[in-house]
Order: C-alpha cells, then sequence, then structure tokens
C-alpha cells in the first residue's frame, strides 16, 4: 500500500470534489509533495493533519487503501500481515528516536508508515508502540531519560493517536456497544485510547470514558448505556486488595448481557485468578479477535455494517 495519495484518492475518502482538495494543497491547507512530473501527492502523515486541524474525519478509507478490517486478525486466527521484521525495527527505533528527541513530525511519519504498511491500528499498538514505551521505560528507569522526556514522548504519542482516530468511519448505529475505561488510580490514557480503536476498528460503536474512574461511576455508565462489552484496562493498581473487592463487586453489578473484558500488564497471573471477569485479552491482537468474534455472532449486527 502507498503511503501517499492524488488529490482525487483523498477527495473521495472525504467526499468532497477534487477541486477543493486541490486548492487546499496550493494554498497549504494541506502540505503537500510534487512528483518529477508536478503531480500534487499528499502523504497520510500530512493528511492525518490537515484532519486533526481542520475537525474532518474519512469518510471512505477504501478511497485511500484502508479498507475496514482488510489486515486484521479474523475469528478464526489468522495473523495481521506483518511488515519485513527488518523494516519493523528500523521504523520502531526510529519512532523511538523521534518521541525521546520531541520530534512529533517524524513520529508522524513513522505512524503513517506503520499504518499504511499494516493496515490495522492493532499493529500500531502491539507490534510499535508496546516495544517502543517498554524500551522508553527501561531508559528511564536506568537514568539514561529525563522524565520530561518520558512524558513528552507519551504526550506526543497521545496526540498521533487521536489523529488516527479520523481515519477510521463512524460507525452506522446497528453497531455493538463498547465502553470502557481505567479504574481509580490508573492515570495511564495509552491502553484506554488504543482499547477504544480497536473496537472502532473492527466496527463498534465505542466509548472510552477516560481514566482515573470509580467503579461507581463505570457502572451507572454500564447500567445507563447497555454495551455489550465493558472493558477494563488496568496498567496500574493502588491496592491489589481493595481492587479485587471493587472489580468483584462491579463484576456481578453489571446488567446481565454485559460482558467484562479486561486486560493491562498490571494484572499478573496470581491476581487475574482472583478477579470475576467474561474475558481476558493479553494484547490487542486477542482484543480484536474477541471483537469479531462476537459482533459477527449478534443477529442485528451483522449484514448491516
Amino acid at each position: 500500500m502507498d503511503d501517499s495519495f492524488t488529490p482525487k484518492q483523498v477527495a473521495s475518502a472525504l467526499q468532497v470534489s477534487e477541486s477543493s482538495v486541490k486548492r487546499w494543497c496550493d494554498r497549504g491547507v494541506i502540505r503537500t509533495d510534487r512528483t518529477f512530473g508536478g503531480h500534487r501527492r499528499i502523504p497520510l502523515g500530512n493528511l492525518m493533519e490537515f484532519l486533526e486541524s481542520t475537525n474532518r474525519r474519512v469518510l471512505d478509507p477504501k478511497a485511500i487503501g484502508l479498507a475496514l478490517n482488510s489486515r486484521l486478525p479474523s475469528a478464526e486466527g489468522v495473523e495481521i500481515a506483518p511488515t519485513n521484521r527488518a523494516e519493523q525495527v528500523a521504523l520502531q527505533e526510529r519512532f523511538e528516536r523521534a518521541l525521546i528527541s520531541g520530534n512529533e513530525p517524524d513520529a508522524r511519519r513513522v505512524i503513517s508508515q506503520w499504518y499504511t504498511s499494516t493496515g490495522s491500528v492493532v499493529s500500531i499498538a502491539d507490534d510499535l508502540l508496546v516495544p517502543t514505551f517498554t524500551s522508553i521505560g527501561h531508559l528511564w528507569q536506568c537514568g539514561e531519560l529525563e522524565i520530561y522526556q518520558e512524558r513528552r514522548g507519551c504526550e506526543i504519542c497521545m496526540r498521533l493517536v487521536h489523529e488516527l482516530r479520523r481515519l477510521l468511519p463512524e460507525p452506522t448505529g446497528a453497531a455493538p456497544l463498547a465502553m470502557g475505561g481505567t479504574a481509580a488510580g490508573d492515570l495511564y490514557q495509552m491502553p484506554t485510547q488504543m482499547i477504544d480503536l480497536v473496537f472502532r476498528e473492527n466496527g463498534w460503536r465505542s466509548e472510552n470514558l477516560g481514566c482515573d474512574l470509580p467503579f461507581s461511576s463505570m457502572l451507572s455508565a454500564a447500567r445507563k448505556h447497555m454495551p455489550k462489552i465493558f472493558w477494563l484496562s488496568v496498567s496500574h493498581i493502588r491496592d491489589e486488595s481493595q481492587f479485587i473487592v471493587d472489580c468483584d463487586y462491579f463484576a456481578k453489578q453489571l446488567p446481565k448481557g454485559i460482558l467484562l473484558t479486561i486486560g493491562g500488564h498490571a494484572l499478573h497471573e496470581g491476581l487475574r485468578r482472583k478477579l470475576t471477569f467474561s474475558s481476558y485479552c493479553d494484547n490487542m491482537h486477542q482484543l480484536a479477535t474477541l471483537a469479531q468474534s462476537i459482533r459477527s455472532s449478534i443477529p442485528s449486527a451483522s449484514g448491516q455494517i
């Protein structure tokens, strides 16, 4: 898949006229490259910037080769088509350097290239973000990075993830609803944001409630909106004993028919055995498979989305 597009392709993706896109290019509203023949080409990263700055979103991903679920794992366990391993390693290292140095444009270029190579936010989460922030966290713990560099890198990545959301089409009202967030004391925003994108990429309506939420508030949201799945992202736990009590009460008080899905690096095996939940996912690949499997089993969703 190419990672730059013609004005005609972008116009189709945004469902506007080609002349409008060309005008935006010529005015610098969309940063545009030129071929040797003088033709306009719009890199995905530049398109992401434009969508964010103008509050637009892609309405037809197929027009730019981003067909929904085209390379996601299926319920039968078919894996996402990976990029060349050497290329993945080089891109991941480049992404890490960009975040550490605060080079947001280059970080955006890496995300764009990765997305067009894999066609999936699932791969961005598991194969790019996880190893990058694992490495950055290790460097910080070893004193090789200042804490501001780690935090700045997180902020850059959060902005880029928000831009990715605009590349995904809005699901229809017939799509099943997923909802979730993190419990009180857990301030990690990235995992719950990526979960939101994974559900959206799989054709779900999704609502990320945010971070640091009391279980009572999450229960209120679940009762009001009745999602098919409620996710709980767990990256930090202040008090394991209290968390077990609160999570158990939350799981048992959820209305019938709501599936509680949990995951996160704070959930070690010993803790998981003490928790009540419907399903557990180690990574976003597993979550995507779960989302596809459940969505395909819902008669009202199949054939309409």
